[in-house]
């Protein structure tokens, strides 16, 4: 893989700072208007997504020390960064996951009842059916 041109080192460069002055910004913002810090609000605030904010250590640790300090969430552990849009998507997915496993256990279970109701009949119909050839 060859290295990138300086020009699009430098460009990479400037569009980091960036994004990082809006999130030291909105950091700022957050504090002041003293509304809950989290690394959802400090990245919707800024432009940013979370994974950036938990990539920069020096943001990173500015907002868990705002949160902690705000005592609103706990802090999330280093090596598993999310969110709660993250969460709430597993937790709507486990949830649609619960209601398809007992939908499909009643319709399993309704299927072994017919079942049941078949082979019983079949087996009627073969004893009498055995009767009538004895005759």
């Amino acid at each position: 893989m060859t290295p990138l041109p300086e020009h699009l080192r430098q460009a990479t460069r400037a569009r980091t700072q960036k994004a990082e002055k809006r999130a030291r910004t909105a950091l700022a913002e957050l504090v002041k208007a003293d509304k809950p810090v989290s690394f959802t609000a400090v990245a919707r605030h800024a432009g940013v997504s979370t994974d950036f904010l938990y990539r920069s250590p020096e943001l990173r640790a500015q907002i868990e020390r705002h949160r902690a300090r705000a005592g609103s969430a706990p802090a999330a552990p280093a090596d598993s960064p999310g969110d709660s849009s993250t969460s709430a998507a597993v937790r709507a997915l486990s949830a649609r996951l619960a209601r398809q496993q007992r939908a499909h256990r009643e319709e399993v279970a309704g299927l072994r009842k017919a079942l049941e109701t078949a082979q019983g009949e079949n087996l009627d119909l073969r004893r009498r059916l055995a009767r009538y050839e004895a005759d």
